[in-house]
C-alpha cells in the first residue's frame, strides 16, 4: 500500500538531513585533526608571576598527545610581545621571542610527559613567554603569558642559632646576608629579654627596637657581600632571649625575622 502521509516524508527526509549533516562533521573534525596535528597540545603547569633578576626561575610545561618522542621543548621568552595564536609553521626563530629555557632544548624525550626547566633572567622588566615543542616537524606553542622580573633586592636570615644557653658560655650564631655584590661596614645580632614581634621595616633603626645586647663581631669592618657570619657571644642571665640579625645597605635598615632561645 502507498504511503501517502506527507507528515512521514518529511520526517524521513528531515532524519536523512541530520544523518548527512552530522557525518560531514564528522569527517571536518577528522580531517582537521589529521591536518593539523591538533592530536598533541602543549600546556604551561606553572610559571611565577613575578620573580628577581639573577635568581632561578623555574617553569613547568606539559605535552600531552599519542606516544612519540621529540628532540626539542622549551619555553621561550623575551621583552617584546608576539601575541596572537601560533600556528604549527611558526619556528622559534620567527618570534620575537630572544632567549629560552635550555634544560630540554636538545635531546630524546619520551612524550606524553611533564618537564620542569630553570633559567636566570639578569635585567629587571616585563617578560613574555610560551611553552614550545617541537613534534614531527610541526611547531606547538602555548598562549602568550606574562612575568615581572624585579631588581633583586637584599635579606638578612638566620640560619643557625641555639634554642637554649647556658648562662655565661658563649653561643654561636649564623647568618646570611644576600642580594647584589656589595659593601657593608657593619652588621650584628641583636638580642634582648623583650620581644619585638612582626616586620620589622627599613626605617626601624637599633635603637628603636628593645634589644638590649648584640654580637659584637661584625659591628664595625668592611664586609663583602653575599657572605656568611658567624658570630659568638655569652647570655649573662637567665630567662628568655629575643633576636634578630641586623644590617644596613644603602641607609635602609635590613632585620631577620625574630627568634627566640632559654637561657639556664
Amino acid at each position: 500500500m502507498e504511503d501517502n502521509n506527507p507528515t512521514n516524508a518529511q520526517g524521513s527526509k528531515l532524519f536523512l538531513v541530520l544523518g548527512v549533516i552530522i557525518l560531514l562533521i564528522v569527517g571536518f573534525i577528522g580531517v582537521k585533526v589529521l591536518v593539523t596535528g591538533k592530536s598533541y597540545k602543549v600546556i604551561l603547569v606553572n610559571a611565577p608571576k613575578e620573580a628577581e633578576a639573577d635568581i632561578t626561575t623555574t617553569f613547568t610545561w606539559r605535552i600531552d598527545g599519542p606516544p612519540a618522542t621529540i628532540n626539542h621543548t622549551s619555553v621561550h621568552y623575551g621583552i617584546v610581545s608576539d601575541p596572537g595564536e601560533k600556528d604549527l609553521k611558526a619556528k622559534p626563530e620567527d618570534t620575537k621571542y630572544t632567549d629560552f629555557v635550555k634544560d630540554f632544548a636538545s635531546g630524546d624525550y619520551n612524550i606524553p610527559l611533564q618537564f620542569v626547566g630553570n633559567t636566570v633572567m639578569s635585567t629587571a622588566g616585563t617578560y613574555y613567554f610560551r611553552a614550545h615543542a617541537l613534534i614531527d616537524g610541526k611547531n606547538y606553542w602555548t598562549d602568550e603569558y606574562t612575568m615581572e622580573i624585579k631588581p633583586q633586592g637584599y635579606s638578612i636570615s638566620v640560619v643557625n642559632a641555639p634554642t637554649s644557653a647556658s648562662v655565661g658560655l658563649p653561643i654561636t650564631i649564623t647568618w646570611d646576608i644576600n642580594g647584589p655584590p656589595t659593601v657593608v661596614n657593619s652588621t650584628t645580632v641583636r638580642f634582648g629579654p623583650e620581644s619585638n614581634p612582626g616586620v620589622l621595616g627599613s626605617d626601624i633603626e637599633l635603637q628603636d627596637t628593645t634589644y638590649t645586647n648584640e654580637v659584637a663581631d661584625f659591628i664595625k669592618g668592611t664586609y663583602n657581600i653575599p657572605f656568611r657570619f658567624v658570630g659568638n657571644v655569652k647570655i649573662a642571665s637567665e630567662g628568655a632571649y629575643f633576636f634578630r640579625a641586623h644590617t644596613v645597605i644603602d641607609g635602609k635598615n635590613i632585620w631577620s625575622d625574630e627568634f627566640q632561645l632559654e637561657a639556664k
